[in-house]
């Protein structure tokens, strides 16, 4: 099926408008409208964000962000520095090495799988959406963990084995300080404004860190949101 996504590569021209033939019916036209100002007013707030992050704060589904509503208003990454990302029209990342607090982190936690309960929230949580893709209010307050999954602190253990962030999203000290030590104003297509080794260095002290969590609550049967449990 196509989706009507402008995907850009890291070394690619920035496109400024979304695709001339992108399907719009009566239905699709207002659903668009229905969302329209929250986007624009985020994308005012950020130009640069993750589907997960939008999904979460907008409280609707991933699928229809990204085949129905972000197409119009900004272009997808899909390499580099800001991939798997929403960019909005027109505007360049990488001309500005402030940018970088928007790159991405991506984490994998280690010899880990989803606890059976919050699996099984997150599932239900989905499963009760609307057809427009809100969930219904009853079970927003259950899913509150998945629904701040975009946001990394050092206490919570992610909600997913495989998560993805951006630098801004990455609430805790020793983090950023570890990449304030691989800021550059030099952009590479590679590793954006970071020079080599950042992302390594800053996995290591997360991956250091869902030890000291998971050491803490060993033996513990309460998990809870997106808690994980060692199976090795």
């Amino acid at each position: 099926k196509q989706w009507y996504q402008r995907r850009v590569r890291a070394d690619s021209e920035i496109p400024a408008l979304p695709m001339q033939d992108l399907e719009l019916n009566v239905f699709k036209q207002n659903y668009i409208n229905e969302y329209k100002e929250k986007i624009e007013s985020m994308f005012r707030s950020r130009p640069i964000w993750t589907t997960s992050a939008f999904a979460n704060l907008m409280e609707i589904r991933e699928v229809p962000l990204r085949t129905t509503l972000l197409p119009h208003f900004a272009f997808y990454c899909n390499t580099g520095p800001w991939r798997g990302m929403w960019i909005k029209f027109g505007y360049d990342p990488r001309t500005n090495a402030l940018n970088r607090k928007y790159q991405l982190i991506d984490f994998r936690a280690p010899r880990i799988v989803q606890a059976k309960s919050a699996v099984q929230r997150y599932s239900h949580s989905k499963s009760h959406m609307s057809k427009v893709g809100k969930p219904e209010r009853s079970e927003v307050e259950s899913t509150e963990h998945a629904t701040t999954s975009h946001i990394y602190k050092s206490d919570k253990l992610p909600f997913k084995r495989q998560s993805h962030y951006q630098v801004c999203d990455i609430q805790d000290g020793r983090c950023q300080a570890v990449l304030k030590n691989y800021e550059t104003d030099v952009y590479s297509h590679e590793h954006g404004f970071y020079t080599k080794g950042a992302l390594n260095a800053v996995r290591k002290l997360m991956t250091e860190q869902f030890k000291d969590v998971l050491e803490k609550r060993k033996g513990s049967d309460r998990f809870e949101g997106g808690d994980l449990i060692d199976v090795m």
